[in-house]
């Protein structure tokens, strides 16, 4: 008899956890920090449209990337503003809709939406979600993903795909190709 009542007492505890929880993992799991990236490797996505401009960059660390965000030309009115890595490079014709959707190599999909407390369960790419939305005109913000990667064989490799914004309606208001910054050291290569 009272095992029955434990039982009873833990199956309502899990219903009403799960129903107060945003978290969702993704059918691959959550997702693993990387740790083989080419340490110190960049990669730099540009803005320059009419009303964008600035940079979006990405430097390979011993634990996924630090990315730097340095933009202006968002119209405060219309923010705040998410940021993604989205699947696809920017086609010739700066169509943003043709960079398809978020980077999600866990295959969580956006619903319901990211919880930042726990970013291993948010799609690879929505960074945004894992570390907060910006505001307009300008934006300066740093931040480390342990998620995204700049080794080809992780699951969460960003190299030669997009760096959208989204105004505070989901419209892509503005897209740029994250592109590898060659080295000049001069290796002899």
């Amino acid at each position: 008899m009272q095992l029955t009542s434990i039982l009873t007492l833990l199956g309502a505890a899990t219903v009403a956890v799960g129903q107060t929880s945003n978290v969702t993992t993704g059918a691959l799991g959550d997702a693993r920090p990387v740790r083989n990236n080419p340490v110190g490797e960049t990669w730099v996505a540009t803005f320059d449209s009419a009303a964008v401009k600035g940079t979006v960059t990405a430097v390979a660390h011993t634990v996924g990337i630090n990315y730097t965000i340095d933009v202006t030309g968002l119209a405060a009115e219309k923010g705040p503003y998410k940021y993604h890595v989205h699947l696809r490079a920017v086609p010739a014709s700066g169509n943003c809709t043709e960079t398809l959707g978020h980077l999600d190599s866990y295959v969580r999909g956006d619903t319901p939406p990211c919880e930042k407390s726990m970013p291993q369960t948010c799609e690879v790419g929505d960074l945004s979600g894992k570390y907060g939305t910006v505001a307009g005109p300008d934006v300066k913000k740093e931040f480390n993903d342990p998620y995204t990667a700049l080794n080809k064989i992780q699951l969460g490799y960003i190299g030669d795909r997009a760096i959208v914004f989204h105004d505070a309606g989901g419209a892509r208001i503005a897209c740029a190709t994250l592109m590898k910054v060659k080295d000049t050291c001069g290796g002899g290569h």
